[in-house]
């Protein structure tokens, strides 16, 4: 068989090429090895780098003899082995170069190391920094780098500093939309303090939150509108019941009018008399009808008494009362006043009030006669409880031995 020393020169530089190829390859594994800690597995590539150096070598020594005569004892035994032995070291080298990276990848796949906790750090939505006292980044992913950067404008170098930049705000909407949230942790690593810095998504939840303030702000809006159009309505329902009370007014005018004409020269005295209190109802509608200016005070009913005959009677007098009780107060007596003139055509009405810290009490009781059926709340009376109820009062009707509206109004 040839002799490896009888092949042509360039056949030998390509072999020679070969075995660096592996040198390289094998050199390659070693590093990839350590960097897995697996120290021992080490010693097989070495070998095999030794072998391909060796076999490297020859071919160079083969090539210097060939071309200018030099060489050594050594080379020559091994170039005149036939050229198949060198080729199936190198063929057997470049197989167990090929097992060796195939282990080594899939150890990689099956096994956790320092590359791929990196690589699966990389891969998390979430941006991940881990920092010393000084700002010294020890690992951070690409993600706390491009958040980094969308912020401040560079890349993450200090981790202290971006936190101090950082903190001052709940969280941080980025250029392109998203909204992050920065959680801080002190850790204890080795006896020393290491700094954990986690930038979380929260884009829905911003999202969310956005919307939800923008529907509050359109109910708030919608609430303004409704209370306004709930005022708009008081006044209305207020105007169409003081000008329903005007027509009243009008036709009873008419037919008192009427009635007086026809009966002045005609009617007995007791006739008069009716007519008489007749006058004084329709003088009680006009007061009530009118522009209202005995809300004011109390002093005023002693106005509107006068006005339509009948006598007031004290017991008490209600002091420095708010405006809402005061109101419920002068409507309470103007209903009493026109209850006692309408249906018992009395000539008294007895006000006792007695006041608590809390509420005030009231009682109107008329000297006229007593109702001989049982009363039921209806027309003033019932709008008049309905008023005390809604701010917690209450009214009470009392038919024995008097005619009694009693009444309970809290302060």
């Amino acid at each position: 068989m040839t002799a490896f020393y009888d092949i042509p020169v360039l056949a030998q530089n390509i072999t020679a090429f070969w075995a660096l190829l592996l040198c390289l390859g094998f050199i390659a594994e070693v590093i990839m090895l350590f960097r897995q800690r697996r120290y021992r597995i080490t010693i097989a590539p070495g070998l095999c780098f030794f072998v391909a150096y060796f076999v490297m070598h020859i071919c160079r020594d083969g090539t210097m003899q060939r071309l200018y005569g030099m060489g050594n004892a050594i080379a020559r035994q091994f170039l005149s082995m036939p050229c198949i032995v060198l080729l199936a070291t190198c063929a057997i080298l470049t197989l167990l170069c090929a097992l060796l990276y195939r282990n080594i990848f899939f150890w990689r796949k099956t096994h956790i190391s320092e590359a791929s906790i990196k690589e699966s750090m990389d891969e998390l939505p979430a941006g991940i920094c881990f920092y010393l006292d000084d700002g010294h980044c020890i690992l951070s992913n690409h993600r706390m780098n491009d958040i980094c950067f969308a912020l401040l404008g560079h890349a993450l170098q200090n981790g202290a500093q971006f936190y101090d930049s950082v903190k001052s705000k709940p969280h941080h909407l980025l250029s392109d939309g998203t909204a992050v949230s920065f959680h801080h942790c002190l850790l204890t690593y080795r006896g020393a303090p290491l700094h954990e810095l986690i930038a979380n998504d929260i884009t829905d939840l911003y999202e969310k939150s956005e919307q939800l303030k923008a529907q509050n702000e359109r109910i708030r809006k919608q609430a303004e509108n409704m209370r306004a159009y709930s005022e708009t309505i008081a006044d209305t329902v207020q105007q169409k019941e003081i000008l329903q009370a005007r027509i009243n007014i009008h036709d009873e005018m008419n037919r008192m009018i009427l009635t007086t004409q026809k009966s002045l020269n005609e009617a007995p005295t007791s006739d008069r008399h009716e007519i008489l209190r007749n006058w004084r109802h329709v003088l009680l509608l006009c007061k009530e009808a009118g522009d209202r200016k005995f809300d004011s005070s109390v002093a005023d009913l002693n106005t509107l008494a006068e006005a339509i005959g009948i006598r007031l009677v004290w017991t008490g007098s209600p002091t420095n009362l708010p405006q809402t009780v005061q109101s419920l107060f002068l409507a309470a007596a103007r209903e009493a006043m026109t209850n006692a003139i309408k249906h018992a055509q009395a000539k008294t009405l007895e006000i006792s009030i007695c006041e608590t810290g809390d509420t005030i009490e009231a009682k109107f009781t008329n000297d006229g006669k007593t109702p001989d059926l049982p009363i039921a709340s209806s027309g003033g009376l019932l709008n008049l409880r309905r008023r005390l109820e809604s701010v917690g009062g209450w009214m009470k009707i009392e038919t024995n031995p008097a005619f009694c509206i009693d009444v309970s109004i809290p302060k």
